[in-house]
């Protein structure tokens, strides 16, 4: 019984260790894998049309990333709920967007914050995780520079939208995702939205970005 305490001790330490190698690695294999896997536009199509689908929106689920998330997450990930793509090359992100805000969706891209958005129009919201590795999710959201190009599409057509604005709110500031932030704009905008270094600060980092040019996919 004495030998298997330190033993026991030891491979619990073992575990604690590897936890963000572990948890990183699950993150990767996701939003990763749907990209790699090449949607095609007629399945975004199909995924955008198909209204029989439940669709969540927690906002409690937009929190630090930690076993429990992914253990739930990856036991509810749905690919039908996968509705485009999102690319920003200045900072490398390119991820699958998913229709609904789950600990699911946001284990594998970008998330929509509001149920009745559209590509396009009105204040197009997108939630991520902040991540210490910047390579995954929205890891390096912060790093994103005003004029940078982001680009999202339905299968379609592609969106075309340039940052203007930066800005720290509190995470109760839900007035960031209203359309009447598009209204003020004069235009359609996207709005990327990630925790500010950690949910515990109680602020959520956004970027702002307004609708400069659409065009057919093809």
């Amino acid at each position: 019984m004495k030998k298997i305490i330190p033993i026991l001790l030891i491979v619990i330490g073992m575990l604690f260790l590897l936890t963000p190698f572990i948890t990183e690695q699950i993150v990767k294999y996701y939003s990763k894998s749907i990209v790699d896997d090449s949607i095609s536009k007629e399945t975004l199509k199909a995924n955008n049309e198909n209204d029989t689908l439940e669709v969540e929106f927690d906002f409690s689920a937009v929190e630090d990333v930690d076993i429990k998330s992914i253990i739930k997450g990856s036991r509810n990930f749905n690919k039908e709920l996968v509705i485009g793509t999102l690319l920003i090359p200045d900072l490398d992100i390119n991820l699958p967007i998913m229709k609904g805000l789950s600990d699911a969706n946001l284990l594998a891209g970008a998330a929509t914050m509001k149920p009745d958005q559209s590509f396009g129009f009105g204040n197009y919201t997108l939630a991520g995780h902040k991540m210490k590795k910047k390579d995954l999710l929205f890891g390096s959201l912060m790093d994103i520079e005003i004029g940078s190009n982001v680009y999202i599409s339905d299968g379609d057509k592609i969106y075309e939208y340039q940052i203007y604005d930066t800005v720290v709110v509190p995470d109760t500031a839900m007035e960031m995702l209203s359309d009447e932030k598009a209204d003020e704009r004069g235009s359609p905008i996207i709005s990327l939205m990630t925790c500010y270094f950690s949910s515990s600060t109680g602020k959520r980092f956004f970027a702002l970005g307004e609708l400069v040019d659409e065009y057919p996919l093809d």
